[in-house]
């Protein structure tokens, strides 16, 4: 069963069947479906609320933010009268979500989606940002119902909403003029938020579309039937992207859609491709940690890359490679942890009180305090980035391989350091052994593209740093009490990310090393399929959170590259199972309920699916057979 609680596809979309709930106000994670015009992100829950939207940007301030407090954060609901049974879908591959409510009335369906700039004639009288809610009677006479209530500036703000003529309403404040055009009448109460109900009869459509544009003209868009245009032309960029992915391997259906999450997760502005587009989503519900990760970290690089380019994505993975470039040369040759959409490493955390936090999870954090810490791997997904790049037939610039070798001279130089490691722990920094690890694949990348032609340097030393830090690894990092190679030289913690050794080529999958440490970390951190990414008690919090997703699927790339075939397709089954009924996937899993915990969608979640797939895939080829 799905957290989604329901079954899977046909041809063109994913969908489940349920009666939506909440607990205390807030829809569990996996009631989410997401809606974007790779920009911003919107949250919809399974019951038509939306519940998150931030303007104009992902990593701007909310208007809607219900998901983080039930009462003052905001949300606009297109939903049902009366009870419903509820079923929903992708329109093929695309973002564009149809929910369906069945009543006792009627049944209706609403088309939830942001058109995307195709950068047309009309582009430039276009608002900035759209989102497009259309309802349409499909049986009887069905009764809808809608509630506007948005609250800017993460639901510090009530803002005056006024008519602007017939069925029109605006709030403009000199920076940012958002504007819904609504075909269903609706009558402003005394708590800022606009409400109406209507009642529609088998055929009929209603249109409501909310508008956005910051620091400029007002611009109030064509309404009727033109929202029928904007849904082909949104329907056609999702099918030429499609169209792009080569992939035909086992689990086909959730490695789509994670291909299209990964886009909707890039910011077509930059090319940047963030972690998540939410913030403060608990990893323990009720606890303290709660982060925002709508910044692209450096550690997701490589799997990112990874995941566009194996797939046929030239484009977006050039154009991450690009962004990669430009944005580390604002603190080259150090790198820092995470950057925004646009370069910038201005992300201090901080609390923000107007909010309660997601099932009363609080602080709700803006901002990042991982930012200010080292992390060394974080040289490690750059230079790897680099060499998946160029080995796909891209060629690496001057000023571009100037950068490079500096970053490669900073971990000559640094890789003896503590750091805070992969997990960003925020308490002392200690010699974790993947940042190791990741600095002798740094390294690695440098010496093959040297060897390669695609790097102008001499590789002798980067070959004698680089056999040093494997030293190191092998005999610091294994810890021969606990027989498997622990999370940081001489610790006895595990830590599941040295899984991925025998992916980055410092050991083979069938090292008996390696063998003995998946067992151990299987045993101790497993819960099933699923994996705790660390030890109990490591990063210093009192609570505990649930299984990283991400995790389990490094588990199955392990499992595939030593060759056993039925046990990585069994773990990757399992896994795929866990999904939500759209086959998103969060930060974390409850291991005994299921329910989704963290930011949402994740991006790195879905590279781990991706990568499993593909390894997955590939010793299938190897094997000869299907599992």
């Amino acid at each position: 069963m799905r957290a989604g609680g329901h079954e899977t596809q046909g041809d063109d979309a994913v969908t489940t069947s349920s009666r939506p709930r909440r607990v205390d106000g807030y829809a569990p994670i996996a009631d989410y479906g997401v809606i974007g015009d790779t920009r911003t992100v919107a949250l919809v829950a399974r019951d038509g609320s939306l519940d998150w939207l931030c303007l104009p940007n992902v990593d701007d301030a909310s208007v809607f933010a219900a998901l983080l407090d039930r009462v003052r954060g905001g949300r606009f609901l297109v939903g049902p009268t009366a009870a419903a049974y509820i079923t929903r879908r992708y329109v093929a591959d695309s973002t564009i979500l149809a929910t369906r409510f069945a009543t006792e009335d009627g049944v209706f369906e609403v088309t939830d989606f942001m058109p995307i700039d195709a950068g047309g004639a009309d582009a430039p009288f276009a608002p900035a940002r759209r989102v497009i809610r259309a309802v349409e009677a499909l049986e009887g006479a069905p009764g809808v119902v809608v509630d506007y209530a948005p609250r800017p500036e993460y639901g510090a703000v009530v803002p005056k909403l006024r008519r602007l003529g017939g069925r029109a309403w605006v709030m403009a404040d000199g920076r940012d003029f958002l504007l819904l055009q609504s075909d269903i009448d609706l009558t402003q109460t005394s708590r800022g938020t606009l409400c109406g109900e209507a009642r529609l009869q088998a055929g009929e459509r209603r249109v409501l579309s909310l508008s956005h544009t910051r620091n400029g003209i007002g611009i109030v868009p064509a309404g009727g039937e033109s929202y029928l245009r904007e849904r082909d032309d949104t329907l056609r960029f999702w099918q030429k992207y499609r169209a792009t992915i080569h992939y035909d391997g086992p689990f086909a259906a959730a490695v789509v859609r994670s291909m299209v999450t990964l886009r909707l997760l890039t910011f077509s502005l930059s090319g940047a491709v963030v972690a998540a587009p939410t913030c403060s989503l608990p990893e323990a519900v009720g606890g303290t940690r709660n982060w925002d990760y709508r910044y692209c970290w450096l550690r997701d690089a490589a799997f990112v890359l990874h995941s566009f380019l194996t797939m046929g994505l030239e484009e977006e993975g050039a154009g991450f490679f690009r962004w990669l470039t430009h944005a580390t040369q604002l603190t080259a040759p150090r790198l820092q942890t995470l950057y925004t959409v646009f370069g910038r490493t201005d992300v201090r955390e901080r609390e923000i009180r107007s909010l309660e936090g997601y099932r009363r999870s609080s602080p709700v954090n803006l901002g990042n305090g991982a930012e200010s810490q080292l992390q060394l791997d974080a040289y490690g997904a750059i230079l790897t980035s680099a060499l998946i790049y160029a080995d796909h037939g891209e060629r690496l610039g001057r000023s571009e391989q100037g950068r490079l070798r500096g970053f490669a001279d900073v971990v000559r130089s640094q890789w003896t350091l503590p750091d805070n490691g992969l997990w960003e722990m925020r308490g002392g920094r200690k010699h974790n052994t993947y940042s190791k690890v990741m600095c002798w694949a740094a390294l690695d990348a440098v010496v093959k593209l040297c060897e390669r032609g695609a790097l102008s340097a001499d590789p002798a030393p980067y070959v004698s740093e680089r056999d040093a830090i494997r030293t190191a690894v092998m005999s610091q990092g294994w810890n021969a009490k606990r027989g498997a190679f622990t999370g940081a030289f001489g610790h006895d913690f595990l830590d599941a990310s040295v899984l991925l050794m025998p992916r980055l080529g410092i050991i083979a999958a069938d090292d008996p090393r390696m063998v003995a440490t998946f067992t151990v970390i299987d045993e101790e951190l497993g819960h099933g399929a699923q994996l705790r990414r660390y030890s109990k008690g490591v990063d210093g919090f009192q609570s505990t959170e649930g299984t990283f997703t991400a995790c389990g699927f490094w588990a199955v790339d392990y499992l595939a590259r030593r060759g056993d075939v039925e046990a990585a397709y069994r773990r990757m089954e399992a896994l795929v199972s866990l999904t939500n009924d759209l086959l998103l996937l969060s930060e974390e899993i409850d291991p005994e309920t299921g329910d989704f915990l963290g930011n949402f969608p994740q991006g790195f979640s879905h590279t781990g699916l991706v990568g499993a797939a593909l390894a997955l895939n590939q010793a299938v080829a190897g094997a000869g057979r299907a599992p």
